[in-house]
């Protein structure tokens, strides 16, 4: 039997794997410490100043939480009246035409809206320009009846959720009452103007325009019929869609009962400086 010297045998050994000069070895003992506390001490101040930071900003956020666009619950009819009212920048409104051809068809159109500046408080009347070019303005002029429509769709608020505006869950108003000519030497009428400018600011581009001759008015209400869940439409009373304020939470209320109008309200709303229609 063949008998291998020492250095016969280390060529059948596995080579000692070398760590490369290049490599520096992790920290142990007193240095493994240090480094523990200094990232301690780092992670606490990140915290503190993040705090710090929330701290400042937290009076920002609550202002901004609280005017987050919410509608209201779909139960709460009046406040999802002016919940839509308040939001709308315009309407689709109807009026009976009289155009010889359709004459007392319903026709409608797009007309812009405001119910207050932008970001102040909703008021829940509507206010907008009209002018005697346009054929709306011309079948007021006539018969001032008139309907408007909004619906919570108008910024895609509905369709941005998968619901098809066409679904009952996707809250809509119908207003019907009568187109109101405001006297230019009033106060509503600054108001309103003040509305519409903040709202529309190319509404002063339209009253500078010669030839136009746009004149403010406001919707004078007779019925109010809200459709947001299924079921059907509610009617809600003047005076409750006046009272409520869709920028508030309501007290809660144990009564099941809620005030519902004849389907064919004659109630009008406060009383304004009017003047007539077209002169």
């Amino acid at each position: 039997m063949t008998v291998l010297t020492r250095e016969q045998y280390h060529k059948f050994e596995q080579p000692e794997m070398l760590r490369p000069a290049h490599t520096k070895s992790l920290p142990s003992g007193p240095k493994l410490w240090l480094l523990f506390i200094i990232a301690s001490l780092t992670f606490v101040a990140v915290m503190i100043l993040a705090g710090g930071v929330f701290a400042n900003l937290a009076p920002f956020i609550s202002a901004f939480d609280s005017v987050r666009d919410e509608p209201p619950p779909h139960t709460e009819y009046a406040r999802m009246a002016r919940y839509l009212v308040h939001k709308a920048e315009w309407v689709s409104m109807g009026s009976l035409s009289i155009v010889p051809a359709i004459q007392g068809f319903p026709m409608v159109n797009i007309i812009s809206v405001a119910d207050s500046a932008r970001g102040e408080k909703s008021t829940g009347v509507l206010y907008f320009y009209l002018t005697m070019l346009d054929y709306t303005a011309q079948d007021l002029s006539k018969d001032n009846r008139l309907t408007v429509m909004i619906s919570m769709d108008q910024d895609l608020a509905c369709t941005k959720q998968g619901v098809d505006p066409m679904e009952p869950t996707c809250g809509r108003l119908m207003i019907s009452g009568s187109a109101i000519k405001i006297d230019p030497s009033s106060d509503e009428f600054a108001f309103g103007q003040a509305a519409m400018y903040s709202r529309h600011p190319a509404a002063k581009k339209w009253i500078d325009t010669d030839g136009h001759n746009f004149f403010l008015c406001k919707l004078n209400i007779v019925q109010i019929a809200v459709l947001d869940f299924y079921g059907g439409p509610h009617y809600v009373t003047l005076e409750d869609y006046m009272a409520a304020d869709p920028d508030k939470q309501p007290a809660v209320d144990d009564s099941s009962e809620r005030s519902v109008p004849a389907r064919f309200s004659t109630v009008v709303s406060r009383t304004t400086t009017e003047v007539p229609f077209y002169s």
